[in-house]
């Protein structure tokens, strides 16, 4: 049995002993269940809705071969939503696959829902103290998160990171600092370097827009940086910053660029040094792309995902389209046409595929409405596979390469859902069977 572990498998060993211990016990459990039936089971956890497998036939026009790998298994529901606070804003939704656990930046229960990524069940949530859904995305909260150590991190408005201690918690962390970043909207992407143990965070909807290096150590802010061409940034004073990617095979911090001063074409990828927070490289050549969200596939390979949003400034000009290039270099090794209008995506080391969150994906120039659905990709082969259909507002996406579930996070109301006002949906991959 062969895994190939992503970045945060490596993350830093400050959690105790007893914080790790209780999770070590559960995962070896799953492991050894796996192992001696050569599949993981999938049956309906506590707070999930069955889900029609026969729902997913409605993607299968869309699949080259015509038969659909990715199958609705179950639907979560998420906490602190109901029938009368339905689930209808939300962020990002992260896997840590060391803590195996789901974090979903859930805006309309105010708080980051957390959720067991072993077995489909609602874990808890933290304080529900964020923004909530606010006049527009730049005036809401949570937004991005991502695990730092003990830590669970998670931007918010106005130009807010909170941090909460898992360690006390897993289902219910308490906040423990509140870092103002400075600007005057939310405080959003985030990614985390374990080895010199940063958070860099974008407040991207300033203008120019910034990004902050905050020590896990001290919760403090280390260094920030202001992306208005000058010291090497690209002007992001028109378009502002897509997100923030740690790169942990260069050890470099990756900043999307949706447009490179007034040229609406142009879009770039930043390379930031985490410890002098200086620009090293810029990634030019990612035109009529408007790139968005960040992954890292296989061998030096990062994708990138595009999102001029719907409707796009012109629908020929940016078609849709999903680069892959190489992360040290830049150089462009793939231009995917078959799947656009993608916030952000998560790479599966156990099945070699992307699965991309394309709310504003559509299917023609002349298209009046999109079309969102999952997107995956081969990334051995950086081939298309399929494009799933699922719902507005339908974003982004978490993937657990321990048992191949993947989690999109599902607005209300939505047939994926079920009875559910708003869900996680969770799917598999068929041709997979679970398997390793």
């Amino acid at each position: 049995m062969t895994f190939i572990a992503s970045q945060r498998f490596a993350a830093d060993r400050a959690i105790s002993t007893k914080f790790e211990g209780g999770l070590m016990k559960k995962f070896l459990a799953v492991l050894v269940s796996m192992a001696a039936a050569g599949f993981v089971s999938c049956p309906p956890a506590r707070s999930q809705t069955n889900v029609d497998a026969d729902s997913h036939q409605a993607g299968s026009a869309q699949n080259q071969d015509s038969r659909s790998h990715l199958v609705p298994i179950a639907a979560i529901g998420v906490p602190g939503t109901s029938e009368a606070n339905p689930f209808v804003g939300f962020d990002t939704a992260e896997v840590d696959t060391k803590l195996q656990l789901l974090f979903v930046s859930s805006r309309s229960s105010r708080a980051v829902a957390i959720f067991d990524a072993l077995t489909d069940q609602q874990l808890g949530e933290t304080p529900a103290v964020f923004a909530g859904v606010g006049l527009d995305t730049a005036h809401s909260g949570p937004d991005g998160n991502v695990v730092a150590g003990r830590y669970l991190f998670a931007g918010d408005y106005p130009s807010l990171v909170r941090v909460f201690d898992l360690s006390v918690s897993r289902s219910s962390p308490p906040e423990v600092a509140a870092i103002n970043t400075g600007g005057a909207f939310r405080a959003d992407e985030m990614d985390y370097d374990p080895i010199d143990q940063v958070v860099v965070v974008s407040n991207g909807d300033s203008t120019p827009a910034f990004v902050s290096f905050i020590s896990v150590r001290t919760l403090k802010i280390l260094k920030q940086v202001t992306f208005d061409g000058t010291n090497g940034t690209p002007d992001t004073s028109q378009g502002g910053i897509g997100s923030v990617f740690y790169n942990a095979r260069t050890h470099r911090f990756f900043i999307s660029i949706p447009e490179v001063g007034s040229d609406l074409t142009a879009g770039a990828v930043a390379v930031m040094d985490p410890v002098t927070a200086k620009v090293t490289q810029v990634f030019s050549g990612l035109n009529n792309c408007m790139p968005s969200g960040m992954v890292q596939g296989p061998g030096e390979n990062v994708l990138v995902t595009c999102d001029p949003e719907f409707p796009p400034p012109d629908p020929i000009q940016f078609a849709p389209r999903t680069y892959v290039i190489n992360g040290r270099t830049g150089e462009i090794v793939a231009n995917i046409p078959q799947v656009g209008g993608v916030d952000l995506g998560a790479y599966n080391p156990a099945d070699h595929h992307y699965y991309l969150g394309a709310r504003d994906f559509f299917t023609s120039p002349t298209a009046t409405t999109a079309s969102p659905v999952l997107g995956v990709i081969d990334a051995d082969t950086n081939k298309w596979i399929e494009n799933f259909p699922t719902g507005t507002n339908a974003h982004v996406v978490g993937v657990n390469p321990v048992n191949n579930h993947i989690f999109v996070p599902i607005e209300n109301p939505n047939p994926l859902c079920g009875t559910l006002p708003g869900c996680i949906s969770v799917f598999t991959d068929a041709h997979r069977g679970g398997q390793w």
